[in-house]
């Protein structure tokens, strides 16, 4: 079953690389493409799409709630592609409801594994990003507010962690030695009790309240 994907990308050049790598990939197909934010609203409202691939610059706008429309209007993925990696825009993201997050480097060749890794439940984020998070939330590691009530077994905060290091599924089942499986019933436990609906969310929170340590 071929992923559908909706690109939204304001650079003709890239726009373009972005669609081609998806024509090479059997395993892909474009929904649609935008080029601008007024192009780009009816696709993410309307449009049929598995996976939202999005830029945060579009001309002289913002696509922060291009993602929160899609977050609610659609269960598709989100995938942000950005040549932004400053913590305000990755933390915005994320908050808006962004499942992941790649910084561009030219490497638009192979879309498949980074789509596919958000597809299955995961958050590719690349490193450059991982390490604003950190620089991010560690001032707030001993804050309160939200989310004090929730009590996270010590394999939930295992798992979390990995998560806020970058790690993949596969790479957490391995470190801790279960089941993918049981992975993703971790997961799935850690968006109730956080009440989030990514893992980008869910490690955003955690750190900020001080669930898990860094």
């Amino acid at each position: 079953m071929t992923a559908r994907i909706v690109v939204i990308e304001d650079d003709a050049r890239t726009r373009a690389a972005f669609c081609a790598a998806i024509a090479r990939d059997p395993s892909l197909e474009l929904a649609g493409e935008a080029a601008c934010h007024a192009e780009a609203m009816p696709l993410v409202v309307e449009g049929n799409y598995d996976v939202l691939l999005v830029d945060i610059n579009l001309g002289h706008r913002k696509s922060f709630d291009l993602i929160e429309l899609s977050r609610a209007n659609h269960p598709a993925r989100i995938m942000v592609i950005s040549i932004l990696g400053d913590e305000d825009s990755v933390i915005s993201a994320i908050e808006a409801g962004a499942d992941g997050y790649i910084l561009k480097d030219g490497a638009f060749a192979a879309l498949g594994e980074p789509i596919a890794r958000v597809l299955a439940g995961e958050a590719p984020i690349s490193p450059g990003v991982a390490r604003h998070l950190l620089r991010r939330f560690r001032p707030r590691i001993s804050a309160c507010g939200e989310g004090d009530d929730v009590s996270l077994s010590r394999r939930e905060q295992q798992v979390l962690t990995e998560f806020a290091r970058g790690a993949s599924y596969k790479e957490v089942a391995r470190k801790f030695d279960i089941s993918l499986h049981t992975v993703g019933d971790y997961v799935k436990t850690l968006y109730r009790k956080l009440q989030v609906n990514s893992r980008g969310a869910a490690v955003s929170k955690a750190l900020k309240t001080g669930m898990i340590e860094l």
